[in-house]
């Protein structure tokens, strides 16, 4: 399955996910660790979009998501810069690109190092919490922890 730059821009504005999580990590200088990804999820009927996505980007893994559902998950660092670089040249059409230009930012600032200081995890944070759905529980018990320590 060959797939345009066109057609990868419409089907993620439709299905695709820029995604900040975060997790207690005792080991980073923070405390927390940052986990950006890129996620397309499909039934599976249609993996082979998912398995089409891989070998376009020439990244990410295909596993089951849960159920009958699979999600293609890129969230290495040098892999996003990949799919970063895709959506620089070929821009998303819907709100989406509002959440990826978060994204790309928040990913930059990683590179940076910006995610192992305290004073940049809390800017990451408060950026990724605004993203998709918005006020995220998780993220803001994470903010007000760091806020006070």
């Amino acid at each position: 399955m060959e797939l345009t730059p066109d057609w990868i821009v419409g089907f993620t504005d439709g299905e695709g996910c820029f995604f900040v999580g975060v997790q207690k990590h005792p080991e980073m200088t923070a405390g927390f660790q940052v986990l950006p990804e890129f996620v397309v999820v499909q039934h599976e009927r249609d993996i082979q979009i998912l398995y089409a996505l891989k070998r376009f980007f020439g990244c990410g893994v295909v596993r089951r998501n849960h159920g009958d559902r699979f999600a293609y998950r890129v969230r290495k660092l040098e892999c996003l810069e990949r799919v970063i670089q895709f959506f620089e040249k070929h821009p998303l059409k819907t709100k989406k690109n509002v959440d990826f230009r978060k994204f790309r930012r928040i990913v930059m600032m990683m590179r940076e190092g910006r995610h192992l200081d305290k004073d940049g995890l809390i800017e990451i944070l408060s950026m990724a919490r605004t993203m998709n759905t918005g006020q995220r529980p998780k993220l803001e018990e994470v903010l007000k922890l760091l806020k006070a320590g």
